[in-house]
């Protein structure tokens, strides 16, 4: 086999291949005996059709099939042959498969643009100071309340005891009714006064919010339009009856914050310390964010000095990517992108975009890479595979050999890599600390007047 390589443009070639006759006759000769052994030809028994006559009748055919093996016997290692790491399938441009002659065909095949990095060093990066967001802080110290909340049953007889229900007792009920046409029956539902979130029917809690403790172990009938934020479209403007079991409720207690509280995380000796651990901790979380966005502007400098233009197939296999997973994100949600009033083909031309700067990014970085020869060790993975583990409570072996299987070895790899390029370039960056600039006003009509 005889082949060459033409570069049609930084991002696409074509392959030209030349298979001697000598290895394509016998084939075409294979071929046509077999049919001929099948094929039921009016004159003559099964297996007695005389060679022209085949020829004239299964020639054509046999000849197509045998041409698509052919190129897909020797495409990849023509290609290979010449260095070149083909992204798609070849496009038969022509083929020439006649009696006596050598087979010959021309196809395209689409081809990662040749990347030669530049001015990657010195560059200037702004990275602003990682603040406190004292709200992050609060929901991290709430968070840490609800996790030793304990729920306990209501002393009702005690004095001065309450003999109404408050924001955070939990109902113990079964409900049996409707929402407007619809059956809505549950057992064991648990139902927070005063809480929103997580409602198994929205407002329910509203609606029993002004019960008697007293009304435990009877029933009571409610009705109530949910809110529509919270149900299904189908559902707006339905009204929810219901017949509800009141079969136990208890009452939350919520730590107060206080030095025994801090004490009881394990994490502090006073509420003091507690809260100056979480901020500490908040405040890396937003550098670990500021670092990621100075990376993001270093990226974005550097493609500006490298201009190139990736294959086409790679921005559409990083749109059909970004779309599944946001797909498969909705499904989790128990949505579709059609309740979203979108199609497959609206939310890909959304991301190419981003498509586009993702695997700009990537390209150039591999290029940048390899430039340095920067590579991540094999002692270096297996060690990032079992601080995995060690995390998940896992056995690395195991770990590992799941990965593999799920190809997600090869993409922490690739992530592992990247990272120590970004690593290598922003040591090399003039990097600056400054507060993200302030947005500018928006211009009115009375200004531009």
């Amino acid at each position: 086999m005889d082949s060459q390589i033409e570069q049609i443009s930084p991002v696409e070639c074509r392959v030209r291949v030349t298979v001697p006759w000598s290895d394509v006759g016998p084939r075409l000769d294979t071929k046509l005996r077999t049919l001929g052994k099948r094929a039921r030809v009016p004159g003559f028994r099964p297996g007695k059709v005389p060679p022209k006559v085949l020829e004239r009748m299964f020639g054509k055919s046999a000849r197509q099939e045998l041409v698509g093996e052919l190129v897909e016997e020797t495409f990849q290692t023509a290609v290979t042959s010449h260095e070149k790491r083909p992204l798609t399938q070849p496009v038969l441009e022509n083929s020439s498969l006649e009696k006596g002659e050598d087979f010959t065909y021309a196809a395209r095949f689409e081809v990662a643009p040749k990347i030669e990095p530049k001015d990657y060093t010195g560059v200037a990066v702004r990275r602003r100071p990682a603040t406190v967001d004292e709200a992050k802080v609060e929901a991290e110290i709430a968070k840490k309340q609800e996790e030793f909340t304990e729920i306990r049953p209501i002393d009702r007889e005690a004095d001065g005891a309450r003999t109404k229900t408050q924001a955070g007792d939990v109902w113990t009920i079964d409900i049996n009714g409707s929402i407007g046409d619809s059956p809505l029956n549950r057992k064991d539902v648990e139902v927070e006064i005063g809480k929103e979130t997580g409602e198994v029917v929205p407002g329910l809690g509203a609606a029993l919010s002004e019960l008697e403790l007293s009304a435990v172990g009877g029933t009571t009938e409610v009705s109530f339009t949910p809110p529509e934020d919270r149900v299904k479209a189908e559902f707006h403007g339905a009204e929810i009856k219901l017949t509800v079991a009141l079969r136990d409720v208890r009452e939350k207690i919520v730590p107060e914050r206080n030095d025994d509280f801090a004490q009881d995380t394990g994490e502090a000796e006073t509420y003091a310390e507690l809260e100056e651990k979480i901020r500490g901790k908040v405040r890396q979380e937003d550098a670990d964010v500021a670092e990621r966005e100075a990376r993001q502007r270093l990226v974005e400098v550097l493609l500006e000095r490298n201009e190139f233009e990736p294959a086409p197939s790679m921005i559409n296999n990083e749109v059909r990517a970004q779309v599944q997973n946001f797909k498969r994100q909705l499904a989790r949600q128990g949505m579709s992108l059609a309740q979203l009033g979108m199609n497959d083909g609206q939310l890909a031309e959304n991301y190419r975009g981003q498509a586009q700067f993702s695997v700009r990014a990537f390209l150039l970085l591999e290029a940048i890479r390899e430039a340095e020869g920067i590579d991540v060790s094999e002692e270096e993975l297996n060690a990032e595979v079992e601080e995995m583990a060690e995390e998940q409570g896992q056995n690395p072996a195991r770990l590992r050999a799941t990965m593999e299987r799920n190809n997600q070895l090869l993409l922490l790899r690739a992530q592992m890599r990247e990272e120590r390029v970004l690593d290598f370039l922003m040591e090399r960056a003039e990097v600056t600390e400054a507060p993200d600039p302030e947005p500018e006003p928006e211009e009115t009509s009375e200004d531009a007047g």
